[in-house]
């Protein structure tokens, strides 16, 4: 069965993740990074352990509110441990039925290849899937000039749907309702002004779109463009996608002209990221998570 964590029960809970990982002196570990926590007694009722009739929990999971703003429901994983792999399973299984969330993910980082790869497994049964992504950074006192940028178009509740379509054709993939939802919140609060259809003119055709939001509105405020790409007939031409990503840079620079831009390049689209770079986004570094999209498919 599965049950919650009692407080004095945090130490242990974390020990168990460090031996997961691998770690020399995992309760000596436990007790330094237990002893900072200001509140076990909150990250006990977020962690879940399988519990069997007799004898000590055999698996764990916790689970972290997402990194971005609250109206985001990625729930992250971590840490997780299991020492019996049909109890990860059932643990993982109630989990991710009960918690409310509208995506999961888990950080990678802190994982040795070891665990990584046990871990990809166990999580892989429940359809998360590696997401290998690179982190790059455009500061926006530095956009390039464009002789013809094109026509941006902001969000209205009117045009949704024109909106759900082209971002539907340029990622080739079904937009369940589930994902929509999820996309308008994904790292933050939604923003209807900074969701734009490209246009050559306003009476042209989508070419494509960019999704972005920003934690604050200042001279120097910090954006994140979330998703961006051009239509499926354009994906040929690197100077439509530069022109959409210049044209964007260009609106976000009159609002923001000391602020930042950071976004990231699936590692499997080196075109992308080479676009990317071509504009004037630096490499920052590169993250790798296991992922559980909306719907768990």
């Amino acid at each position: 069965m599965v049950r919650t964590l009692a407080p004095d029960e945090w130490v242990w809970f974390l020990a168990r993740a460090f031996a997961y990982l691998g770690h020399g002196d995992p309760m000596g570990l436990a007790r330094r990074y237990g002893g900072r926590l200001r509140d076990a007694r909150a990250a006990a009722r977020h962690a879940y352990v399988w519990q069997p009739p007799a004898g000590p929990p055999t698996a764990g999971v916790a689970l972290r509110p997402s990194a971005g703003d609250a109206v985001d429901a990625t729930r992250r994983l971590g840490p997780v441990w299991r020492d019996d792999p049909q109890a990860g399973d059932a643990l993982v299984g109630e989990v991710l039925r009960s918690a409310p969330h509208d995506a999961f993910a888990v950080d990678l980082a802190p994982y040795p290849v070891g665990p990584a790869t046990d871990l990809q497994r166990w999580l892989g049964a429940h359809d998360f899937a590696l997401a290998e992504r690179d982190v790059l950074r455009f500061d926006l006192a530095d956009v390039p000039p464009l002789g013809a940028p094109l026509t941006l178009e902001a969000w209205t509740h009117a045009g949704d749907a024109t909106f759900r379509r082209v971002y539907a054709h340029a990622e080739a993939r079904v937009v369940s309702d589930a994902h929509w939802s999820w996309r308008k919140r994904h790292g933050g609060a939604f923003r209807p002004d900074l969701w734009f259809l490209a246009r050559p003119t306003p009476d042209q055709p989508p070419v494509g779109y960019a999704f972005a939001h920003v934690g604050r509105d200042a001279l120097d405020a910090p954006y994140r463009l979330e998703a961006a790409g051009v239509a499926r007939d354009h994906r040929g031409d690197s100077e439509m996608a530069r022109r959409l990503i210049v044209t964007v840079l260009q609106e976000l620079a009159g609002r923001s002209p000391m602020g930042r831009v950071v976004t990231d390049a699936d590692a499997s689209e080196p075109a992308w990221r080479r676009i990317l770079q071509a504009v004037g986004f630096e490499p920052t570094g590169r993250t790798r998570r296991l992922e559980r999209p909306p719907g768990g498919a």
